[in-house]
């Protein structure tokens, strides 16, 4: 793994990187968020954002990347009340680790996160109604129109789109989409699923809210 390392702290830059180095994987390492933007490029395959930093902070880092990039962004912070992790993931993070925390559970929940994204089981598109996914590129075109998802989007509209027409509880999206070990609220569900609809234009129909329960993806000709 290549690893954006962004945490004002000297202490802690150099313990993470010590570990990580020892694990094989690269760290570039940034002080502030400006230098976290000036450092980012295709190469970096997970970002480490602290919160409070100079300058801006890793929020407003977050949305900047989000909007020119997909790549896993993990918050790690002192700021470890639900409501930090909430805004957090509604920004598009990908997980948090609260300090103080071991190099070692960072490393795996890096490694954790970095399988995920990489891991492609099959290699097709997906076709229905409007909507078309090709799971190579993971380019989403809506009405021959190409839109832009997040990660997180994207996995879960290829998640209701493998399995149409079937009733899917806030549970299952959480565990599939933010992984078993995600103790935040179900409304992140609800918040990305209100983003995946506003960006899937006329195809906006398909993810019903089935009450009290989920959502359910279905096509209506």
């Amino acid at each position: 793994m290549k690893v954006l390392l962004v945490e004002d702290e000297k202490l802690i830059r150099m313990f993470i990187v010590e570990y990580f180095s020892k694990m094989k994987s690269t760290v570039v390492e940034a002080t502030d968020g400006y230098e976290a933007l000036s450092l980012f490029d295709d190469t970096i395959d997970i970002v480490l954002l602290d919160i409070m930093m100079p300058g801006i902070d890793g929020y407003e880092v977050c949305k900047l990347l989000r909007q020119k990039s997909e790549v896993p962004i993990l918050f790690i912070s002192a700021l470890s009340e639900e409501e930090n992790k909430l805004k957090g993931y509604e920004l598009g993070a990908d997980d948090f680790i609260s300090k103080p925390f071991t190099p070692s559970l960072l490393y795996a929940k890096c490694v954790a996160l970095f399988k995920r994204v990489k891991k492609e089981d099959d290699f097709m598109s997906l076709n229905e109604g409007i909507i078309s996914v090709d799971e190579n590129t993971h380019e989403v075109m809506v009405d021959h129109q190409l839109i832009r998802l997040s990660h997180k989007e994207y996995m879960l509209l290829v998640y209701f789109m493998k399995n149409k027409r079937k009733i899917l509880s806030r549970d299952q999206l959480l565990d599939y989409v933010w992984g078993y070990d995600y103790y935040g609220d179900q409304r992140i569900v609800d918040t990305y699923v209100k983003k995946l609809r506003k960006k899937l234009l006329g195809a906006s129909s398909y993810i019903q809210t089935v009450v009290k329960i989920g959502y359910k993806f279905d096509v209506k000709e």
